[in-house]
Protein backbone atom coordinates (compact mmCIF):
# COMPACT_ATOMS: atom_id res chain seq x y z
CA UNK A 1 0.00 0.00 0.00
CA UNK A 2 1.41 3.59 -0.73
CA UNK A 3 1.97 5.01 2.37
CA UNK A 4 1.61 8.71 1.29
CA UNK A 5 -2.26 7.14 0.30
CA UNK A 6 -2.53 5.72 3.91
CA UNK A 7 -1.39 8.82 5.95
CA UNK A 8 -3.81 10.93 3.59
CA UNK A 9 -7.07 8.44 4.56
CA UNK A 10 -5.82 8.11 8.15
CA UNK A 11 -4.78 11.12 8.67
CA UNK A 12 -8.14 12.94 9.63
CA UNK A 13 -9.68 9.72 11.35
CA UNK A 14 -5.86 9.83 13.32
CA UNK A 15 -6.45 13.50 14.25
CA UNK A 16 -10.29 13.58 15.74
CA UNK A 17 -9.10 10.47 17.51
CA UNK A 18 -5.89 12.19 19.18
CA UNK A 19 -8.27 15.15 19.55
CA UNK A 20 -10.97 12.79 21.57
CA UNK A 21 -8.55 10.98 23.59
CA UNK A 22 -6.98 14.40 24.83
CA UNK A 23 -10.50 15.66 25.52
CA UNK A 24 -11.14 12.40 27.40
CA UNK A 25 -8.19 12.24 29.47
CA UNK A 26 -8.17 15.61 30.31
CA UNK A 27 -11.90 15.11 31.04
CA UNK A 28 -11.31 12.09 33.48
CA UNK A 29 -8.58 14.00 35.11
CA UNK A 30 -10.94 17.35 35.86
CA UNK A 31 -13.92 14.97 37.13
CA UNK A 32 -11.45 13.05 39.27
CA UNK A 33 -10.30 15.79 40.62
CA UNK A 34 -13.40 17.59 41.49
CA UNK A 35 -14.59 14.09 42.69
CA UNK A 36 -11.40 14.05 45.49
CA UNK A 37 -12.08 17.90 46.51
CA UNK A 38 -15.46 16.96 47.33
CA UNK A 39 -14.81 14.08 49.13
CA UNK A 40 -11.95 15.87 51.26
CA UNK A 41 -14.45 18.63 51.53
CA UNK A 42 -17.38 16.59 52.27
CA UNK A 43 -15.18 14.29 54.68
CA UNK A 44 -14.66 17.49 56.75
CA UNK A 45 -17.81 18.39 57.25
CA UNK A 46 -18.81 15.09 58.69
CA UNK A 47 -16.04 15.56 60.82
CA UNK A 48 -17.10 19.40 61.69
CA UNK A 49 -20.83 17.88 62.33
CA UNK A 50 -19.72 15.02 64.25
CA UNK A 51 -17.67 17.46 66.56
CA UNK A 52 -20.59 19.89 67.17
CA UNK A 53 -22.59 16.98 67.76
CA UNK A 54 -20.34 15.66 70.00
CA UNK A 55 -19.97 19.36 72.24
CA UNK A 56 -23.89 19.23 72.04
CA UNK A 57 -23.93 16.34 74.21
CA UNK A 58 -21.26 17.02 76.68
CA UNK A 59 -22.30 20.01 77.32
CA UNK A 60 -25.44 17.82 78.09
CA UNK A 61 -23.97 15.68 80.28
CA UNK A 62 -22.36 18.21 82.16
CA UNK A 63 -25.08 20.22 83.41
CA UNK A 64 -27.39 16.82 84.07
CA UNK A 65 -23.78 15.82 86.24
CA UNK A 66 -24.03 19.49 87.73
CA UNK A 67 -27.94 19.16 88.38
CA UNK A 68 -27.27 15.80 90.11
CA UNK A 69 -24.50 17.60 92.16
CA UNK A 70 -26.54 20.53 93.26
CA UNK A 71 -30.14 18.45 94.16
CA UNK A 72 -27.39 16.14 96.36
CA UNK A 73 -23.89 17.36 97.03
CA UNK A 74 -21.33 14.44 97.23
CA UNK A 75 -18.09 15.73 96.18
CA UNK A 76 -15.83 13.02 96.04
CA UNK A 77 -17.83 11.01 93.46
CA UNK A 78 -19.73 13.82 91.64
CA UNK A 79 -16.84 15.92 91.30
CA UNK A 80 -15.40 13.51 89.88
CA UNK A 81 -17.37 12.96 87.33
CA UNK A 82 -18.00 16.83 86.40
CA UNK A 83 -14.36 17.24 85.67
CA UNK A 84 -14.59 14.16 83.59
CA UNK A 85 -17.04 16.00 81.30
CA UNK A 86 -15.38 18.94 81.46
CA UNK A 87 -12.27 17.02 79.79
CA UNK A 88 -14.50 15.67 77.61
CA UNK A 89 -15.87 18.42 76.47
CA UNK A 90 -12.77 20.50 75.96
CA UNK A 91 -11.23 17.54 73.58
CA UNK A 92 -14.12 17.71 71.80
CA UNK A 93 -14.65 21.78 71.31
CA UNK A 94 -10.51 20.54 69.97
CA UNK A 95 -11.83 18.60 67.47
CA UNK A 96 -14.17 20.94 66.43
CA UNK A 97 -11.80 23.40 66.24
CA UNK A 98 -9.85 21.56 64.34
CA UNK A 99 -12.37 20.29 61.86
CA UNK A 100 -13.83 23.70 60.89
CA UNK A 101 -12.92 24.63 57.38
CA UNK A 102 -15.11 28.25 57.32
CA UNK A 103 -14.57 31.58 58.68
CA UNK A 104 -18.31 30.72 60.10
CA UNK A 105 -17.64 27.38 62.13
CA UNK A 106 -15.03 29.19 63.19
CA UNK A 107 -16.78 31.75 64.76
CA UNK A 108 -19.19 29.40 66.17
CA UNK A 109 -16.09 27.53 67.91
CA UNK A 110 -15.02 30.58 69.88
CA UNK A 111 -18.49 31.33 70.68
CA UNK A 112 -18.91 27.90 72.40
CA UNK A 113 -15.65 28.49 74.01
CA UNK A 114 -16.27 31.65 75.12
CA UNK A 115 -20.14 30.44 76.56
CA UNK A 116 -18.56 27.28 78.06
CA UNK A 117 -16.04 29.42 80.10
CA UNK A 118 -18.70 31.45 81.52
CA UNK A 119 -21.18 28.68 81.96
CA UNK A 120 -18.54 26.50 84.10
CA UNK A 121 -17.31 29.73 86.42
CA UNK A 122 -21.09 29.47 87.08
CA UNK A 123 -21.43 26.06 87.59
CA UNK A 124 -18.62 26.36 89.89
CA UNK A 125 -20.39 29.24 92.24
CA UNK A 126 -23.08 26.84 92.45
CA UNK A 127 -21.72 23.83 93.55
CA UNK A 128 -19.63 26.05 95.82
CA UNK A 129 -23.10 27.07 97.82
CA UNK A 130 -24.69 23.69 96.88
CA UNK A 131 -26.21 22.48 99.97
CA UNK A 132 -27.99 19.42 101.11
CA UNK A 133 -31.86 18.51 101.11
CA UNK A 134 -32.66 21.95 98.30
CA UNK A 135 -36.65 21.81 96.55
CA UNK A 136 -36.99 21.29 93.47
CA UNK A 137 -38.28 24.99 93.21
CA UNK A 138 -35.03 26.57 94.55
CA UNK A 139 -33.27 24.02 92.06
CA UNK A 140 -35.10 25.49 89.08
CA UNK A 141 -34.47 28.95 90.27
CA UNK A 142 -30.94 28.30 90.24
CA UNK A 143 -30.75 26.77 86.89
CA UNK A 144 -32.69 29.04 85.14
CA UNK A 145 -30.33 31.98 86.52
CA UNK A 146 -27.34 29.93 84.77
CA UNK A 147 -28.95 28.91 81.68
CA UNK A 148 -27.16 26.38 79.60
CA UNK A 149 -28.66 27.80 76.11
CA UNK A 150 -25.42 29.87 76.57
CA UNK A 151 -23.71 26.65 75.21
CA UNK A 152 -25.69 25.07 73.49
CA UNK A 153 -27.15 27.62 70.95
CA UNK A 154 -23.51 27.91 69.48
CA UNK A 155 -23.12 24.41 69.28
CA UNK A 156 -26.54 24.38 67.46
CA UNK A 157 -25.27 27.40 65.18
CA UNK A 158 -22.48 24.91 64.54
CA UNK A 159 -24.57 21.97 63.42
CA UNK A 160 -26.74 23.92 61.34
CA UNK A 161 -23.39 25.53 59.39
CA UNK A 162 -21.86 22.10 58.52
CA UNK A 163 -25.17 21.41 57.50
CA UNK A 164 -25.51 24.07 55.02
CA UNK A 165 -21.89 23.30 54.11
CA UNK A 166 -22.60 19.68 53.40
CA UNK A 167 -25.12 21.01 51.30
CA UNK A 168 -23.35 23.25 49.53
CA UNK A 169 -20.91 20.34 48.45
CA UNK A 170 -24.13 17.72 47.75
CA UNK A 171 -25.12 20.90 45.27
CA UNK A 172 -21.30 20.89 44.11
CA UNK A 173 -21.26 17.21 43.14
CA UNK A 174 -24.84 17.29 41.71
CA UNK A 175 -23.02 20.08 39.83
CA UNK A 176 -20.07 17.88 38.75
CA UNK A 177 -21.88 15.01 37.85
CA UNK A 178 -23.94 17.21 35.76
CA UNK A 179 -21.39 18.94 34.04
CA UNK A 180 -19.08 15.65 34.16
CA UNK A 181 -22.67 14.02 31.14
CA UNK A 182 -22.78 16.85 29.09
CA UNK A 183 -19.12 16.59 28.78
CA UNK A 184 -19.52 12.85 28.08
CA UNK A 185 -22.34 13.66 25.57
CA UNK A 186 -20.50 16.24 23.87
CA UNK A 187 -17.59 14.06 23.55
CA UNK A 188 -20.10 10.76 22.65
CA UNK A 189 -21.50 13.54 19.42
CA UNK A 190 -18.07 15.12 18.59
CA UNK A 191 -16.87 11.22 17.67
CA UNK A 192 -19.72 9.94 14.99
CA UNK A 193 -20.00 14.11 13.78
CA UNK A 194 -15.74 14.23 13.43
CA UNK A 195 -15.87 11.07 11.89
CA UNK A 196 -18.47 12.23 9.53
CA UNK A 197 -17.14 15.61 8.78
CA UNK A 198 -13.30 13.85 8.38
CA UNK A 199 -14.86 11.05 6.14
CA UNK A 200 -16.29 13.48 4.17
CA UNK A 201 -13.70 15.47 3.79
CA UNK A 202 -11.28 12.50 2.59
CA UNK A 203 -14.18 11.17 0.40
CA UNK A 204 -14.85 14.86 -1.42
CA UNK A 205 -10.75 15.22 -1.62
CA UNK A 206 -10.30 11.38 -3.17
CA UNK A 207 -13.75 11.56 -5.34
CA UNK A 208 -11.60 15.05 -6.56
CA UNK A 209 -8.04 13.21 -7.46
CA UNK A 210 -10.06 10.13 -9.00
CA UNK A 211 -12.08 12.84 -11.64
CA UNK A 212 -9.10 14.72 -12.08
CA UNK A 213 -7.16 11.49 -13.20
CA UNK A 214 -9.85 10.54 -15.19
CA UNK A 215 -9.71 13.45 -16.83
CA UNK A 216 -6.32 12.69 -17.68
CA UNK A 217 -6.86 9.60 -18.56
CA UNK A 218 -9.52 10.92 -20.57
CA UNK A 219 -7.02 13.39 -22.51
CA UNK A 220 -4.43 10.76 -22.79
CA UNK A 221 -6.90 8.35 -24.61
CA UNK A 222 -7.51 11.30 -26.61
CA UNK A 223 -4.19 11.91 -27.58
CA UNK A 224 -2.97 8.18 -28.25
CA UNK A 225 -5.21 7.78 -31.50
CA UNK A 226 -7.97 9.54 -32.46
CA UNK A 227 -9.51 6.55 -34.69
CA UNK A 228 -10.21 4.73 -31.63
CA UNK A 229 -13.54 5.63 -29.28
CA UNK A 230 -12.53 8.14 -26.57
CA UNK A 231 -12.91 7.33 -23.20
CA UNK A 232 -15.75 8.56 -21.24
CA UNK A 233 -15.51 10.52 -17.70
CA UNK A 234 -18.59 11.28 -15.26
CA UNK A 235 -18.31 13.59 -12.30
CA UNK A 236 -19.16 10.75 -10.24
CA UNK A 237 -16.76 8.42 -11.30
CA UNK A 238 -15.61 5.67 -8.46
CA UNK A 239 -12.45 3.57 -8.45
CA UNK A 240 -13.92 1.06 -10.18
CA UNK A 241 -15.23 3.09 -13.39
CA UNK A 242 -11.56 4.54 -13.24
CA UNK A 243 -9.85 1.18 -13.31
CA UNK A 244 -11.80 0.18 -16.18
CA UNK A 245 -10.75 3.67 -17.52
CA UNK A 246 -7.39 2.67 -17.08
CA UNK A 247 -7.71 -0.96 -18.71
CA UNK A 248 -9.08 0.67 -21.73
CA UNK A 249 -6.25 2.74 -21.71
CA UNK A 250 -3.20 0.58 -21.29
CA UNK A 251 -4.95 -1.22 -23.99
CA UNK A 252 -4.66 1.20 -26.36
CA UNK A 253 -1.29 2.16 -25.05
CA UNK A 254 0.02 -1.45 -25.82
CA UNK A 255 -1.51 -0.82 -29.41
CA UNK A 256 0.13 2.42 -29.42
CA UNK A 257 3.57 0.96 -28.60
CA UNK A 258 3.42 -2.06 -31.10
CA UNK A 259 2.67 0.78 -33.88
CA UNK A 260 5.94 2.58 -32.51
CA UNK A 261 8.00 -0.18 -32.41
CA UNK A 262 6.88 -1.11 -35.78
CA UNK A 263 7.41 2.26 -37.25
CA UNK A 264 11.20 2.10 -35.23
CA UNK A 265 11.93 -1.03 -36.78
CA UNK A 266 11.08 0.51 -39.83
CA UNK A 267 13.05 3.74 -39.18
CA UNK A 268 15.96 1.42 -38.31
CA UNK A 269 15.83 -0.59 -41.61
CA UNK A 270 15.36 2.39 -43.45
CA UNK A 271 18.73 3.85 -41.93
CA UNK A 272 20.29 1.09 -41.69
CA UNK A 273 19.57 0.71 -45.58
CA UNK A 274 20.68 4.43 -45.83
CA UNK A 275 23.96 3.89 -44.10
CA UNK A 276 24.80 0.86 -46.06
CA UNK A 277 23.77 3.43 -49.29
CA UNK A 278 26.16 6.17 -47.73
CA UNK A 279 28.76 3.79 -46.90
CA UNK A 280 28.83 2.09 -50.38
CA UNK A 281 28.85 5.66 -51.69
CA UNK A 282 32.11 6.66 -49.33
CA UNK A 283 33.98 3.58 -50.55
CA UNK A 284 33.22 4.17 -53.75
CA UNK A 285 34.18 7.66 -53.72
CA UNK A 286 37.07 6.85 -51.77
CA UNK A 287 37.97 3.90 -53.91
CA UNK A 288 37.60 5.59 -57.34
CA UNK A 289 39.91 7.98 -57.34
CA UNK A 290 43.29 5.96 -56.90
CA UNK A 291 41.89 3.57 -58.71
CA UNK A 292 41.28 6.36 -61.61
CA UNK A 293 45.34 7.23 -61.38
CA UNK A 294 46.48 3.60 -61.55
CA UNK A 295 44.34 3.06 -64.38
CA UNK A 296 45.67 5.75 -66.38
CA UNK A 297 49.30 5.38 -65.96
CA UNK A 298 48.66 1.41 -66.36
CA UNK A 299 46.92 1.96 -69.80
CA UNK A 300 49.68 4.63 -70.81
CA UNK A 301 52.26 1.86 -70.20
CA UNK A 302 49.91 -1.11 -72.55
CA UNK A 303 49.15 1.59 -75.75
CA UNK A 304 50.21 -0.26 -78.68
CA UNK A 305 51.26 3.15 -80.12
CA UNK A 306 53.43 4.68 -78.56
CA UNK A 307 53.66 3.29 -75.25
CA UNK A 308 54.66 5.14 -72.12
CA UNK A 309 56.74 3.09 -69.68
CA UNK A 310 56.35 3.30 -66.33
CA UNK A 311 59.21 5.13 -64.71
CA UNK A 312 59.87 5.39 -61.01
CA UNK A 313 57.58 8.23 -60.58
CA UNK A 314 54.33 7.15 -62.09
CA UNK A 315 55.58 3.59 -59.66
CA UNK A 316 55.30 5.89 -56.97
CA UNK A 317 51.99 7.38 -57.35
CA UNK A 318 51.08 3.96 -58.10
CA UNK A 319 52.15 2.84 -54.42
CA UNK A 320 51.29 6.00 -52.73
CA UNK A 321 47.40 5.14 -54.37
CA UNK A 322 47.43 1.35 -53.26
CA UNK A 323 48.41 3.03 -50.21
CA UNK A 324 45.85 5.27 -49.96
CA UNK A 325 43.37 2.88 -51.09
CA UNK A 326 44.91 0.77 -47.97
CA UNK A 327 44.44 3.20 -45.67
CA UNK A 328 40.73 3.79 -46.62
CA UNK A 329 39.93 -0.16 -46.23
CA UNK A 330 41.67 -0.10 -43.26
CA UNK A 331 39.91 2.15 -42.15
CA UNK A 332 36.47 1.28 -42.66
CA UNK A 333 37.67 -2.23 -41.03
CA UNK A 334 38.69 -0.16 -38.09
CA UNK A 335 35.34 1.45 -37.55
CA UNK A 336 33.59 -1.96 -38.38
CA UNK A 337 35.72 -3.79 -35.88
CA UNK A 338 37.80 -1.98 -33.35
CA UNK A 339 40.19 -4.22 -31.72
CA UNK A 340 40.35 -4.50 -28.10
CA UNK A 341 42.34 -1.92 -25.94
CA UNK A 342 45.48 -2.41 -24.46
CA UNK A 343 46.00 -0.10 -21.62
CA UNK A 344 48.89 0.83 -19.67
CA UNK A 345 50.00 3.39 -17.93
CA UNK A 346 51.58 6.34 -19.36
CA UNK A 347 52.69 10.28 -19.75
CA UNK A 348 49.76 11.64 -21.94
CA UNK A 349 52.80 14.25 -22.56
CA UNK A 350 54.31 11.90 -24.68
CA UNK A 351 51.36 11.02 -27.00
CA UNK A 352 50.78 14.62 -27.37
CA UNK A 353 54.38 15.30 -28.61
CA UNK A 354 54.23 12.07 -30.82
CA UNK A 355 51.13 13.24 -32.54
CA UNK A 356 52.40 16.71 -32.70
CA UNK A 357 55.62 15.75 -34.89
CA UNK A 358 53.45 13.99 -37.18
CA UNK A 359 51.21 16.59 -38.39
CA UNK A 360 54.15 19.57 -37.67
CA UNK A 361 54.56 18.98 -41.65
CA UNK A 362 51.31 19.72 -42.55
CA UNK A 363 51.00 22.49 -40.47
CA UNK A 364 54.00 24.45 -41.46
CA UNK A 365 52.71 23.26 -45.18
CA UNK A 366 49.36 24.92 -44.49
CA UNK A 367 51.30 28.23 -42.49
CA UNK A 368 49.09 26.94 -39.12
CA UNK A 369 50.97 28.37 -35.90
CA UNK A 370 51.19 24.91 -33.42
CA UNK A 371 50.82 26.20 -29.63
CA UNK A 372 51.09 23.10 -27.16
CA UNK A 373 51.20 23.74 -23.51
CA UNK A 374 51.35 20.64 -20.97
CA UNK A 375 52.58 20.51 -17.01
CA UNK A 376 55.96 20.22 -16.05
CA UNK A 377 54.80 17.12 -14.21
CA UNK A 378 53.48 13.98 -16.06
CA UNK A 379 50.19 14.16 -16.78
CA UNK A 380 49.66 10.09 -16.17
CA UNK A 381 47.05 7.81 -18.26
CA UNK A 382 46.05 4.48 -18.47
CA UNK A 383 45.26 4.00 -22.13
CA UNK A 384 46.51 2.22 -25.03
CA UNK A 385 48.92 4.57 -26.54
CA UNK A 386 48.58 3.83 -30.15
CA UNK A 387 44.47 4.21 -29.72
CA UNK A 388 44.81 7.34 -28.00
CA UNK A 389 47.40 8.51 -30.36
CA UNK A 390 45.17 8.02 -33.14
CA UNK A 391 42.41 9.95 -31.60
CA UNK A 392 44.97 13.10 -31.12
CA UNK A 393 46.00 12.78 -34.81
CA UNK A 394 42.43 12.47 -35.76
CA UNK A 395 41.54 15.59 -34.20
CA UNK A 396 44.61 17.76 -35.42
CA UNK A 397 43.88 16.68 -38.43
CA UNK A 398 40.37 17.48 -38.15
CA UNK A 399 41.26 20.79 -36.77
CA UNK A 400 43.86 21.74 -39.94
CA UNK A 401 41.06 21.19 -42.75
CA UNK A 402 39.49 23.80 -41.35
CA UNK A 403 42.40 25.64 -41.44
CA UNK A 404 43.24 25.33 -45.30
CA UNK A 405 44.51 29.33 -45.28
CA UNK A 406 46.47 29.11 -42.15
CA UNK A 407 45.66 29.73 -38.32
CA UNK A 408 46.76 28.96 -35.04
CA UNK A 409 46.14 25.21 -33.70
CA UNK A 410 46.31 25.41 -28.87
CA UNK A 411 46.42 22.03 -27.59
CA UNK A 412 46.09 22.30 -23.39
CA UNK A 413 47.54 19.00 -21.53
CA UNK A 414 45.93 19.39 -17.70
CA UNK A 415 44.52 17.26 -15.14
CA UNK A 416 40.96 17.34 -14.56
CA UNK A 417 39.31 18.24 -11.02
CA UNK A 418 38.54 14.62 -10.09
CA UNK A 419 42.26 13.76 -10.35
CA UNK A 420 42.08 12.55 -14.21
CA UNK A 421 43.46 13.99 -17.67
CA UNK A 422 42.09 17.21 -19.61
CA UNK A 423 42.86 17.61 -23.45
CA UNK A 424 41.97 20.84 -24.74
CA UNK A 425 42.45 21.31 -28.83
CA UNK A 426 41.03 24.45 -30.18
CA UNK A 427 41.47 26.09 -33.90
CA UNK A 428 40.97 29.43 -35.36
CA UNK A 429 38.37 27.93 -38.47
CA UNK A 430 35.23 28.06 -39.35
CA UNK A 431 33.89 26.01 -36.76
CA UNK A 432 31.05 23.15 -36.43
CA UNK A 433 28.35 23.62 -39.17
CA UNK A 434 25.02 24.06 -37.77
CA UNK A 435 23.44 20.98 -39.24
CA UNK A 436 26.07 18.43 -38.42
CA UNK A 437 26.39 19.91 -34.48
CA UNK A 438 23.90 17.28 -32.91
CA UNK A 439 25.29 14.05 -34.81
CA UNK A 440 28.86 15.59 -35.24
CA UNK A 441 29.79 11.91 -33.16
CA UNK A 442 27.76 9.43 -35.16
CA UNK A 443 29.35 8.04 -38.58
CA UNK A 444 29.47 9.38 -42.13
CA UNK A 445 28.58 12.74 -40.38
CA UNK A 446 30.83 15.50 -42.33
CA UNK A 447 31.33 18.53 -44.83
CA UNK A 448 34.71 17.06 -46.22
CA UNK A 449 33.95 17.02 -50.24
CA UNK A 450 36.17 13.59 -49.74
CA UNK A 451 35.61 12.71 -45.81
CA UNK A 452 34.03 9.43 -44.74
CA UNK A 453 32.77 10.83 -41.69
CA UNK A 454 34.54 7.71 -39.64
CA UNK A 455 37.21 10.17 -37.97
CA UNK A 456 34.75 11.38 -34.95
CA UNK A 457 32.99 8.25 -34.52
CA UNK A 458 36.07 6.49 -33.94
CA UNK A 459 37.52 8.54 -31.91
CA UNK A 460 33.99 8.57 -29.55
CA UNK A 461 34.34 5.24 -29.17
CA UNK A 462 37.70 4.51 -28.67
CA UNK A 463 37.52 7.35 -25.51
CA UNK A 464 34.17 5.22 -24.47
CA UNK A 465 35.87 1.79 -24.26
CA UNK A 466 38.55 3.96 -21.72
CA UNK A 467 36.02 5.03 -19.89
CA UNK A 468 36.47 8.52 -21.43
CA UNK A 469 34.29 11.35 -22.87
CA UNK A 470 34.45 13.77 -26.03
CA UNK A 471 33.19 17.09 -26.47
CA UNK A 472 32.37 20.14 -28.76
CA UNK A 473 31.80 23.39 -29.49
CA UNK A 474 31.95 26.58 -31.36
CA UNK A 475 34.29 28.99 -30.10
CA UNK A 476 33.09 32.81 -29.28
CA UNK A 477 35.81 34.34 -30.82
CA UNK A 478 35.60 31.51 -34.05
CA UNK A 479 36.69 28.10 -34.45
CA UNK A 480 35.99 24.92 -32.79
CA UNK A 481 36.80 23.35 -29.24
CA UNK A 482 37.29 19.91 -28.80
CA UNK A 483 37.46 18.64 -24.94
CA UNK A 484 38.65 15.12 -23.99
CA UNK A 485 38.52 13.83 -20.27
CA UNK A 486 40.40 10.62 -18.92
CA UNK A 487 39.49 9.07 -15.38
CA UNK A 488 42.54 9.13 -12.97
CA UNK A 489 44.22 5.54 -12.81
CA UNK A 490 43.61 3.16 -10.62
CA UNK A 491 46.67 3.36 -8.04
CA UNK A 492 47.50 -0.15 -8.39
CA UNK A 493 48.17 -0.46 -12.08
CA UNK A 494 51.00 -0.81 -13.46
CA UNK A 495 53.40 1.87 -13.61
CA UNK A 496 54.41 4.05 -16.46
CA UNK A 497 55.33 2.50 -20.13
CA UNK A 498 51.96 0.88 -21.49
CA UNK A 499 51.37 -0.18 -24.42
CA UNK A 500 52.54 2.57 -27.75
Amino acid sequence: MNPKMLARVTAPAVVIGVLLLAACLVSIGYIRHLQSNLASILSQNVASLQAAQELEIRVRQLRHHNMLYLLDPKPDEDLKTIQTDQQNFKEALDVAGQASNTDKERQCVRAIDDAYEQYKKDQALLRADAVPNRTPADLRRLVASHPISLVVDPCEALIRANKEQMETTAQQSRSVSQQASWAMLVLGLAGPIGGLIAGYGVARGFSKSVYALSVRVQDMGRRLDHDMPAVQVAANDDLQTLDRQMQTLAQRVEQVVERVQQHQRDLLRADQLAALGQLGASVAHEVRNPLTGIKMLVEAALRPRNPTPLNAEDLRVIHREVARLEQTVQGFLDFARLPAPRPGRCDLREAVAQARDLIRGRAEQQRVEVVVRVPDRPVVGYVDQGQFGTVLVNLFLNALDAMPQGGRLEVELGTAPNGGARLAIRDTGAGIPPEIAGRLFTPFATTKPTGTGLGLSLSSRILKEHGGDIAAENRTEGGASFVVTLPPPHPTLSPIGGRG
